[in-house]
Order: C-alpha cells, then sequence, then structure tokens
C-alpha cells in the first residue's frame, strides 16, 4: 500500500521546472497520452546531432546500435579503469535495474527521471510520502552517491533515451505514437489509483519510472493481476531490442517514465 502526505493525494509532486520542452504536468497528464508530442532534453541534439542523424540513417537497429555503443564507449571511456575498477556506465546501470529496481541504480535511473522530465517517485523501497520526508531525504542520498552516480551518468542517460527516441522513429512504427504494454502486479494498490473508470479500468499514477514488457505472458510472471496500457514512444526511456548486442534479459523489458496513465486489467 502506498502511503501519501496530502500534497501526494492532491497530485502535487511534480517539480514546477525541468530539462525537456513541455512542463513536467502537462507530459505526466492523461491529456498527453492522446496528443503526443516528440520530446526533447535541452542541448542532447544541439551538442550530438550527428549520433543521431547516422543512427537514424543507419538501416537497422542493429546497425545504429553499433554506432551508438562506439561513440558511447569513446565520449565516456567506458572500457577504462580507475584504480582497478571500471567506471560509471549506462549498460551496467541497466543491467543492475533489471535485477532489482529498487537499489542504487535504481535511485539514479529515478534520479535523472526526476532531474529531467520533474517527476518526483513515490516509492523507492519504501513509500516517499512528500518531498519533505525522511524517505525522500534516503532516496536522494542514494542517487546522488557517487559510487554509482559517476562519470556523468546523467548524461550518458540523456544519449540513451534520445537514441531510443531516434530508433522508435526509424524504425518501429508500431511503437508510434503508442505501444500496447503490460505490466505484472500484485495490488493495484501499489499505485496510486486515480479514479475507477469501469469495472476493470482505471486512472492510475505509475511511480517516476517502471518495468513494462510487450508481451502479456511474460507479465503473468511477476504478479497476481496485469495491467495493460497504451504507453506513448515519448515516455520509453530504453527497451531490451534498442541494443541487439546486450542480452540483458529474456524479458522484452521497457522502462517507462510514470505518471497518470488509463490502464485495463486483463487475464
Amino acid at each position: 500500500m502506498i502511503n501519501l502526505d496530502d500534497s501526494h493525494k492532491a497530485g502535487v509532486y511534480y517539480h514546477s521546472t525541468n530539462k525537456i520542452n513541455i512542463p513536467a504536468k502537462l507530459f505526466v497528464s492523461r491529456e498527453y497520452n492522446v496528443g503526443i508530442i516528440p520530446i526533447t532534453i535541452d542541448g542532447v541534439l544541439e551538442y550530438h546531432r550527428r549520433l543521431f542523424e547516422i543512427a537514424a540513417a543507419a538501416g537497422s537497429i542493429s546497425e545504429a546500435s553499433v554506432f551508438f555503443e562506439n561513440y558511447m564507449n569513446e565520449l565516456f571511456a567506458l572500457e577504462e579503469s580507475v584504480k582497478g575498477k571500471k567506471v560509471g556506465s549506462y549498460i551496467r546501470l541497466l543491467k543492475s535495474w533489471l535485477f532489482d529496481s529498487n537499489n542504487s541504480a535504481g535511485a539514479v535511473l529515478k534520479g535523472w527521471v526526476e532531474n529531467r522530465f520533474g517527476l518526483i517517485p513515490f516509492y523507492h523501497g519504501q513509500s516517499i510520502p512528500g518531498l519533505y520526508s525522511k524517505e525522500y531525504y534516503d532516496y536522494l542520498q542514494e542517487w546522488m552517491n557517487s559510487r554509482t552516480n559517476k562519470n556523468s551518468m546523467f548524461s550518458q542517460l540523456d544519449l540513451l533515451y534520445t537514441y531510443t527516441q531516434t530508433i522508435i522513429r526509424a524504425y518501429c512504427e508500431n511503437h508510434v505514437p503508442t505501444i500496447t504494454l503490460y505490466r505484472g502486479v500484485n495490488d493495484l494498490s501499489d499505485h496510486i489509483i486515480i479514479d475507477q473508470l469501469s469495472k476493470r479500468k482505471y486512472c492510475i499514477e505509475l511511480n517516476s519510472l517502471s518495468s513494462f514488457t510487450s508481451e502479456k505472458e511474460i507479465a503473468e510472471q511477476f504478479g497476481s493481476k496485469i495491467i495493460k496500457a497504451e504507453v506513448p514512444y515519448t515516455k520509453i526511456v530504453y527497451f531490451s531490442e534498442a541494443l541487439p548486442r546486450r542480452s540483458f534479459s529474456g524479458e522484452l523489458e521497457y522502462l517507462v517514465i510514470g505518471g497518470r496513465y488509463d490502464v485495463e486489467t486483463v487475464f
């Protein structure tokens, strides 16, 4: 059960500023989900335009991913070690998220979503009842910890998100403007229920970053209930097919930015 203070219950848990081209409250709204516009993070396209032009023209996700990974390795020196330890890498961060979304890697990813998009999480290992709570401070300390959040990690994630958006538009027509995704849950109260629309349909608030899958059968492995949502492509941070050389898991996983979604429970 998610426990929230009055400000969260009123829906006031988005920052008034962010680093994308629309306000957080619009980006997370139900209205945005049916009136989708492209999202850009400040400065990313301007500084790395050639990367995304080549990725879009590569001819396939496989070819685009090779160029992207090489670009990232060169820009952030991802193959180097410091005192015998590998430098911080978006690849290791993703692997760690897939293992446990409430660990330090999960805190960094949620921190990046908060910093760039303006969404404050309401859960990270425990309910976060409000912006001024001890639980929020615990999460803040974790995502700022330099053991995980290092080597310009937020900048790495900026490029990963923009790369994902580029290949979706170039190679994944079935993802635009939305894609049907599934999430296994044990109880809908793990999310914030905004409204019950019918017997099986709800408007819910998703945590700032959540995992979905494109296969209902896979979602069944992660909870006794399955929710189905139409997810705007602009809210997909990463999906497992975006980097074909990286076999993170067989779960066809999608990292989805939160906010309000109309969902349906399916069986």
